[in-house]
């Protein structure tokens, strides 16, 4: 038998286990029979075996027909006639309820498994139609001699195997591929598939169980045919496929497809109540986001509706929330993907296990990546979703024979109806010979990754166990979790081994989590501890006892429920849904619930003053401690996001809502989750929820004990700092030098300030100037290893969010020590100018600073009468609700201590600034302004903000009275025309400069340290060259030499994105060679860093008497003293750019969700008279992809400049307008007239209805 099992498996039919059937029976192709089956008797050689199949006379001893054979087709053909029958008496063209869209055609081409199926070949699922079973092993297989099976096939539904080594093999497969669309019971089976056979449906597996396809020990036969060699040499003929049969007009498929086009758009979600799953979700299973053959258009470009909004919000966010030092571009922060790289793709919405493809290119068009998959097919995902990948894993050589058989970036743009058409006449897969030698390559690390997995199945099933904290949150990488599973030093661990651990991980389900932003540059992982996952279990466990329970009692009699005994775990839950039902019930005599996943204001209006807020907070505890843990998990469902990716267990928490039966008319989504608990009062009813996020990681959300508990000993630290200056023998006294600290009136911390002083007269007889920028020094009074300093490296920087700030360093410390304020410590960046703004000298010193003014951007503009240049021809608009502002508290600053001296040095750096503005033109640079909103929060008279709060988990709390909300905004103004501020260029302008020193100062004397660059996205037009070609002939025709917004869009898209490295690079984008951001210490954990590599050579300079200049490179020098190294320095990088793209979202989201807060109520309640009428104009940003969706489109409500969705046009006049010739409704720069559809708090969006199309640019 084994030598029988060895010959099989050499022939790729090793793990197919088949009963007894009718023999002789012909494989059967459209209506066409094939002499070709499957022994299980002793087999000859390969080599032999080919030359029997191409014998015609062997051909009559293998596959004569019998006259069984005869009788079991006819058997066949008699019931696929019976289905046809029962198709058509179906009223809803359906049978068994398992949906049309499950059977369209080529639908199993999209996944080899599905519903949490182990990850067999296709033959080990197969079972007879006559009710005997066939069995499917993973060990020892049974064979019985003379055993043949009969399969019919679809010659479409074969092409995504063509990499498979035998052509029977590739057959029986593509049959299995027809039916993996949908396994549940009662699925129609298409009429090409024999009767004969049909899927067995495998067991569920247990989503706590961590062992999965890694304990397979069998290899499928398109994995051992890929093994056995790059080509076969076998004949052309043996590739040719037979084409389809004419199309059966009554048949299934004909009337599932008539269904699908009449019916098939019900299933869409409905526009008018729910945009669709919070941005937060992962990114989707591959039916949303993988695309081989689609039904359309759409389909093979449409994100899902968050997916899409989230793209738009966080390429918005890089523009609204980008720091002026640095204006950022629309890309992600992460390494793109090249030619040759392996990748994981992953099935997120269901338990089929992950697979291994190599990156091909991306389709920049449509926002995909193209993929070729170890099974042989190409495949387009959303670049953004890969979460794991090896660089340059193959070369391009490898990979580059396959192009000219994949579509095209231009076939894919213009329309799939003809590839679609093509499909079914063709064979589209890329051929055998051609992919084999990469199919091969995927294959042995697929095979090597599942030995590592066996061999160590007992650790990696346990790995949560083993590495995580009784009570508290732990983070690790997927080095370091392997390094410890494994035992292995992490310069030993091969790739299939990490490969290996990630898959445990991943299979682990809730017990570790990843940031899906950046998980596939850094690596991090959170380790949950095992109190929280004993949490979620205990829950799952009450909520199918309280399942089964129902169950149970619908069937009792009166009598009979009278003396049943539910258990403990459904008493849990029955008595939390009946408090639950009282408190809302309650809570709605107050505050209305809408479906824009928030409730109403407060019918109760309480006005500020001195003596009260405008807030009242009542509680009840009414929770025991299983109520609690209730309410836990449905705040990790709705407001933390902790089930994405984890569909059993994001299955529950609906049934909660639905069983309360308040909630009959909403969807049961995590939106719906958290208007449940405000209604409890769990959390506020104007409750910002991007501070829960789970890895933003604030120390008050409560995701870590650790976190909390280092916060709370740095409040303490207060009292006891024991600060020391380790730079204090090298200050420089500034003496009566005037420092200009110009920052808005409601600054936190004071970071800048500004000096000049007048240099030597050039040879020409120009003026040169020395300009000092002083910044905050923090870190001469502590080191790296601090507790400060470790608060400062989690948190990254300071989070400012309209309702509350989260600062980097304890406000103590920074009001107290360390703010620029008269005698304070600082470190002054000083550069040497020319009359044309040019550095000709630099130099950096510590110092101290006496004579501090502090003044804001009016009292400047003021000072040097430039107070009427400001923006006339977009006035500011005010919008506020509930109720009047607080006075603003009168805080003197230093205007009117300024001099006619003073208010001279204001208009010489000034006009510095403008020549610096030149010099960084000149080299590239790029200017831009989204002059984003204000918005303010108070609940107190006190100052803005709200009270510090926590979800309250002991019962009811009952909120009267709302925040007053306040807006101010100029509305959309051209992000490229000249800014109307005459201020913020001098401060945007110096602050760069002392970046520039910084940069420079540490490339002398080759000090490593965090400095920032652009890198260009592949692909891309070069900006020079779209500046030549479309930027400057579309100026010069303009009237006022300004660009066009839609074009400066483009522009700065070609600029590529911002990068970070310990050495300088150049930033095209701000036009500098150098550039190191070290002018906020106070809130940038980067900046920190660039302060103590300073300092450290100032020290050690000092100490020696000699300069550390040097031509060699930071590899060739000794920088022992430094407290940073290269290497830390890179693996901090690694983690630091991640984050600071994460607060710039967080800062965006919040700033978003209080204006959308003053809307929903402005709009919905009528708390306020919005200043336009019925109709408002959206300007539409969004890019080619989005336009091409039909979930809506990214825009800006003009007359407020906050982002909006516009929804597809549904016809009328004006409308057909918008259609371009390509068949898109919108276009980039559109500018449309629209209505305000609605307001969606939960996803901080304002959803526009189109009127009609006022305004088209050229693109």
């Amino acid at each position: 038998m084994a030598e029988q099992m060895r010959s099989l498996d050499e022939e790729a039919v090793a793990g197919v286990t088949l009963n007894r059937t009718q023999q002789g029976t012909p494989l059967t192709i459209g209506k066409q029979q094939t002499p070709l089956t499957i022994r299980t008797q002793q087999a000859p050689p390969v080599a032999a075996k080919l030359a029997e199949e191409s014998d015609p006379s062997i051909e009559r001893e293998w596959g004569t027909p019998s006259a069984a054979g005869v009788e079991e087709e006819a058997k066949q053909s008699q019931l696929e006639d019976i289905l046809d029958e029962l198709m058509s008496a179906s009223p809803d063209g359906q049978l068994g309820g398992s949906g049309a869209a499950a059977l369209e055609e080529g639908s199993g081409a999209q996944q080899l498994t599905h519903d949490g199926m182990a990850e067999l070949s296709p033959l080990e699922l197969l079972e007879s139609s006559h009710g005997a079973t066939r069995t499917a092993t993973t060990e020892r297989r049974s064979f019985r001699p003379e055993t043949v099976t009969t399969v019919t096939l679809d010659s479409a539904d074969s092409g995504f195997l063509d990499a498979l080594g035998k052509p029977e093999v590739r057959q029986q497969a593509a049959v299995a591929s027809t039916e993996m669309s949908r396994s549940s019971p009662g699925s129609v089976r298409p009429p090409h598939v024999s009767t004969g056979l049909a899927w067995q449906r495998a067991p569920a597996v247990s989503d706590r169980s961590q062992a999965r396809a890694y304990h397979i020990s069998h290899r499928s036969p398109q994995q051992q045919v890929a093994l056995e060699a790059e080509t076969s040499g076998l004949p052309p003929e043996l590739f040719q496929v037979p084409h389809r049969s004419p199309e059966n007009p009554n048949g299934i498929r004909a009337q599932l497809r008539r269904w699908q086009e009449v019916h098939g758009h019900e299933n869409r979600p409905n526009m008018d109540i729910e945009l669709g799953a919070d941005e937060d979700v992962d990114g989707g299973d591959l039916s949303n986001n993988l695309t081989r053959l689609p039904e359309d258009n759409d389909s093979a470009i449409r994100n899902t509706r968050a997916e899409q909004e989230d793209d738009e919000r966080e390429a918005m966010a890089h523009f609204t929330q980008a720091s002026s030092e640095e204006p950022s571009s629309t890309e992600r922060n992460t390494r793109f993907l090249q030619m040759g790289d392996l990748v994981e793709i992953e099935y997120l919405k269901s338990e089929t296990p992950n697979t291994v493809a190599v990156f091909v290119r991306r389709i920049d068009g449509l926002a995909l990546a193209q993929m070729y998959t170890k099974q042989g097919r190409w495949i387009h995902v959303r670049e953004k979703i890969v979460q794991y990948a090896i660089p340059g894993w193959v070369t391009e050589d490898m990979v580059k024979p396959l192009l000219q058989y994949l579509p095209s970036e231009e076939v894919l743009e213009s329309g799939l109806e003809e590839l679609m058409e093509q499909a079914y006449m063709k064979d589209l897969s890329v051929p055998r010979e051609i992919a084999a030698p990469l199919v091969s390559r995927m294959v042995q690390f697929d095979v090597e990754a599942k030995d590592v997995y066996r061999k160590h199945a007992r650790t990696l099933d346990n790995a949560h166990q083993l590495l995580a904290h009784d009570t508290d949150l732990r983070y690790g990488s997927l080095v370091s979790a392997a390094t410890t599973l494994l035992r292995t030093p992490a310069e030993k661990l091969p790739m299939p081994a990490l490969f290996a651990v990630r898959q445990a991980l991943s299979n682990a389900g809730f017990a570790f989590s990843m940031d899906r932003n950046s998980h596939r540059l850094t690596g991090y992982l959170q380790i949950r501890s095992k109190e929280q996952v004993r949490m979620v279990e205990n829950v799952r466990n009450w909520l199918r006892e309280w399942q089964d329970d129902l169950a149970m009692t619908a069937t009792l009699s009166a009598e009979q429920r009278r003396r049943h005994k539910p258990r403990r775990g459904a008493i849990h839950v029955y008595d939390f849904l009946d408090k639950v039902r009282a408190i809302i019930r309650k809570s709605r005599q107050d505050r209305e619930p809408t479906i824009w996943g928030n409730a109403g204001p407060s019918k109760v209006r309480i006005p500020i003053t001195p003596e009260q807020d405008c807030v009242r907070i009542t509680q009840e505890e009414t929770f025991n401690a299983q109520d609690t843990e209730l309410v836990r998990f449905m705040e990790a469902w709705s407001l933390s996001m902790l089930f994405n990716g984890l569909p059993r267990i994001l299955a529950l928490p609906p049934l909660l809502l639905q069983a309360t039966g308040l909630y009959e008319n909403y969807d049961f989504i995590p939106q719906t989750g958290m208007l449940m608990l405000q209604e409890i009062g769990t959390v506020l009813p104007y409750e910002n929820r991007v501070r829960f996020d789970q890895h933003l990681l604030l120390p008050s959300s409560q995701h870590s004990r650790p976190l909390q508990n280092l916060m709370t000993s740095l409040l303490e630290m207060a009292k006891n700092h024991d600060f020391k200056d380790s730079m204090e023998d090298l200050r420089h006294d500034w003496g009566s030098m005037p420092v200009f600290c110009i920052d808005e009136a409601g600054a936190h911390e004071i970071d800048d300030g500004l000096s000049v002083e007048p240099a030597a007269i050039a040879t020409d007889g120009t003026k040169e100037w020395w300009v000092h920028v002083h910044i905050a020094n923090p870190t001469a009074f502590f080191e790296r290893d601090h507790p400060l300093a470790k608060m400062a490296r989690h948190m990254g920087e300071s989070i400012y969010m309209p309702e509350r700030t989260y600062m980097m360093l304890p406000r103590w410390s920074t009001q107290r020590h360390f703010s620029l304020a008269p005698g304070r410590p600082c470190l002054t960046f000083s550069a040497r100018l020319d009359d044309k703004g040019r550095m000709l000298e630099h130099k950096i010193q510590n110092g101290r600073v006496k004579r501090v003014l502090r003044l804001t951007p009016e009292d400047v503009a003021v000072a040097m009468g430039k107070a009427e240049e400001g923006d006339g021809q977009h006035p500011e608009l005010t919008l506020t609700v509930g109720g009047e502002v607080p006075p603003e508290k009168k805080k003197r600053n230093a205007a009117a201590d300024l001099t006619p001296e003073m208010v001279e040095q204001l208009k010489v750096l000034n006009l510095l600034g403008d020549r610096r503005r030149d010099v960084r033109k000149a080299a590239g640079g790029m200017f831009f302004d989204s002059h984003s909103p204000s918005v303010n929060v108070w609940q107190s008279s006190k100052m803005s903000g709200l009270a510090w709060d926590n979800p309250y988990r002991k019962g009811w709390r009952h909120v009267e009275g709302d925040p007053v909300i306040q807006m101010k905004t100029r509305g959309l103004i051209n992000w490229f025309a000249p800014a109307p501020n005459p201020v913020k260029p001098l401060v945007t302008e110096m602050m760069l400069l002392a970046c520039e020193i910084s940069a420079a100062w540490c490339k002398e004397r080759a000090i490593p340290a965090v400095f920032r660059g652009s890198i260009q996205r592949p692909g891309r037009m070069d900006p020079d060259q779209f500046f030549n070609q479309v930027l400057s002939p579309i100026v010069a025709k303009d009237p006022k030499g300004e660009i066009p917004m839609h074009i400066g869009m483009r522009y700065l898209e070609t600029f590529g994105t911002t990068a970070l490295s310990v050495s300088p690079f150049r930033h095209k984008i701000l036009g500098m060679d150098n550039y190191g951001k070290v002018t906020s210490p106070l809130r940038r954990y980067g900046d920190m860093i660039l302060h103590w590599q300073i300092e450290a050579a100032l020290r050690e300079e000092a100490r020696t008497g000699r300069s550390l200049v040097t031509n060699r490179s930071i590899e060739e020098v000794d920088r022992r003293f430094l407290p940073f190294s290269a290497n830390v320095l890179n693996t901090i990088i690694v983690g630091l750019q991640p984050r600071e793209s994460m607060i710039m979202r967080a800062k965006s989201h919040a700033d978003s969700f209080w204006m959308t807060q003053l809307l929903f109520r402005a709009h919905e309640f009528g708390e306020t008279a919005l200043p336009f009428g019925k109709t408002v104009r959206a300007y539409v940003h969004g890019n080619s992809a989005a336009i091409r969706s039909d979930w809506g489109l990214g825009c800006i409500l003009m007359e407020l400049n906050i982002m909006a969705t516009m929804l597809p046009p549904t016809g009328g006049q004006g409308l057909s307008a918008g259609t371009t010739a390509d068949g898109l409704w919108g276009r980039l720069g559109d500018v449309w007239e629209c209505e305000i559809h609605g307001v969606h708090c939960f996803r901080r969006i304002v959803i526009l209805k189109p009127v009609r199309l006022l305004e088209r640019v050229d693109v």
